[in-house]
């Protein structure tokens, strides 16, 4: 955030950390009340600056925290606190959750114009080729070359479109998926077609999913981050509704903690998966393919069951966050990867449920981008 001369609020973006105090040229668009501008130049930098790792760092669009170094946290640390002191009040206690060093993305999406291979310029299809990702893990950071020479060499489709590294838990195999999820697995020797799903040991939890599908970005530190919150507050009871469930992270990592589990998302493949890799947990659920705005009906659970909703980037509909004030069930988590989507849901609910505890996680390093967890409970 910041002001233009005559104090007039505006939502700065950047291709590189801000930091507080700076003054910057932008390129604005005035609203009503306010100016959203692309910041283009910096007029003055904060000392505490430091050289990217990254020789792309400006002109990638996938990173928007490079020249922050250690300060990353500190940085995201302060934009949370501003977010929720506007949107939800000052008074609300919450937790922030770091990302460690070790944190890196097991999945980046690729794209090739017949020529070069690399990420598209922020706002642009422009293509900013690239050799190398130090915010990915080693392993898919140096297949890239590795893909390069493949599609160069016409030995993979050559036809330009999109393409996903991804690699498992412990990071090793990688996986390129095109844009018709035909996959390959890297070998020694070169690119090999492979039908093999990819497998995340997170802790006592294995989970798998094929290829091109949506996990979370950094599958290690999401699962202590979750992990850890979720047993901090001892949620425990009969049935836990696992709502946008996916392949079964939050299922998996609740355990045993519940006696039953239904688990409800919208695509048949994930739901496939979800009920192999419960059930092969020890942990046997009803697994729905559902809408799950559509599904949820007036009176879900009783007090000692949990609902748990991971929705899309958009948060919940207005329809399913009424539906949820009906419902029987004592406890809710919501989930939300971005902070205003879910500051509006959790105020939409604030009419049946109270907010007991808070917490902001940075499982997006090196991006402005954080995950906020609500724990809440019925009242009478």
């Amino acid at each position: 955030m910041g002001r233009s001369e005559d104090g007039r609020l505006l939502l700065l973006e950047a291709p590189l950390a801000l930091f507080p105090g700076e003054v910057v040229e932008a390129e604005v668009i005035w609203k009503a009340r306010h100016g959203e501008g692309r910041v283009k130049r910096w007029i003055t930098r904060d000392p505490r600056r430091i050289p990217a790792d990254c020789p792309v760092a400006e002109s990638c669009g996938g990173c928007d925290l490079w020249e922050s170094g250690r300060h990353a946290q500190d940085l995201k640390h302060q934009m949370a606190t501003d977010l929720l002191r506007r949107q939800l009040g000052e008074g609300v206690p919450w937790s922030w959750h770091p990302a460690p060093e070790s944190a890196r993305r097991h999945r980046i999406q690729l794209h090739w114009d017949g020529a070069a291979l690399g990420y598209f310029r922020r706002h642009s299809h422009a293509l900013v080729p690239v050799s190398t990702c130090p915010a990915a893990a080693d392993a898919l950071s140096s297949a890239i070359p590795r893909l390069l020479e493949a599609l160069t060499g016409q030995a993979l489709p050559f036809r330009p479109g999109r393409w996903e590294l991804a690699t498992g838990t412990p990071a090793g195999t990688v996986w390129a998926t095109d844009e018709k999820t035909r996959t390959w697995t890297l070998e020694p020797d070169g690119w090999h077609r492979s039908t093999e799903p990819i497998r995340h040991r997170l802790g006592e939890a294995t989970l798998l999913h094929e290829p091109g599908a949506f996990f979370q970005v950094s599958p290690p530190w999401a699962a202590e981050a979750f992990g850890g919150l979720l047993q901090s507050w001892d949620l425990k009871g009969d049935t836990l509704y696992d709502l946008y469930g996916g392949v079964g992270l939050f299922s998996a990592l609740l355990g045993h903690r519940f006696r039953h589990r239904v688990l409800v998302e919208n695509g048949e493949t994930a739901v496939a998966w979800a009920q192999r890799n419960l059930e092969a947990a020890g942990l046997p659920s009803e697994c729905l393919v559902a809408d799950v705005a559509a599904w949820v009906p007036e009176g879900l659970g009783k007090t000692t069951d949990l609902i748990l909703l991971d929705p899309p980037r958009a948060g919940l509909e207005p329809t399913l966050c009424d539906r949820l004030t009906t419902v029987g069930a004592g406890t809710l988590v919501l989930v939300g990867c971005d902070g205003a989507a879910f500051c509006r849901d959790v105020k939409r609910l604030s009419t049946a449920w109270n907010l007991d505890q808070l917490a902001v996680l940075d499982l997006f390093p090196l991006t402005s981008l954080v995950e906020c967890v609500a724990l809440m409970t019925k009242r009478p």
